[in-house]
């Protein structure tokens, strides 16, 4: 529901004029930078101990930790990258349509790894993908129809 809403009033400030640099870019630059400092005091609150105590433990082994920090800041690019993309679609479609594909995106990846790595599937997990297929082909299906009512009229 948040990421939706994040959409929805991100798409709502492109469409609305907020400045002269106010691009998707940009945008999702200072969303970033609002949700950091929003986390702050919940980072501090909960997370900071719990985190110091993890960070010690994964650290023990010198080899873990350079695999470790070196992951961390790869999986951090490739999430930040991936935004930016979102937010670079998010300037050229519907919130709904890019909610779609996100659905869609995540039900591909879920076929690959099946598909690449063997991973089984459970029957949950075969269900939340059969509602999200069914999700976006209804959604597509749905959009062409008003898209050719909207043609004829």
């Amino acid at each position: 529901l948040a990421f939706a809403l994040r959409a929805v009033m991100s798409k709502r400030a492109m469409t609305s004029f907020l400045g002269e640099n106010l691009g998707s870019t940009n945008l999702f630059g200072a969303v970033t930078i609002g949700a950091f400092v929003l986390s702050i005091p919940l980072a501090f609150l909960e997370g900071i101990p719990a985190f110091i105590a993890l960070w010690n433990t994964a650290l023990q082994n010198s080899h873990v930790s350079k695999e470790l920090v070196k992951s961390i800041i790869i999986s951090g690019l490739f999430h930040y990258l991936n935004n930016e993309v979102m937010y670079m679609a998010l300037s050229n479609v519907h919130p709904v349509t890019l909610a779609v594909g996100n659905t869609m995106k995540r039900v591909f990846i879920m076929v690959a790894s099946v598909l690449v790595f063997r991973n089984p599937v459970s029957v949950q997990a075969g269900i939340g993908s059969a509602v999200g297929i069914s999700g976006v082909l209804l959604y597509s299906l749905t959009k062409q129809h008003y898209e050719k009512l909207e043609t004829v009229e």
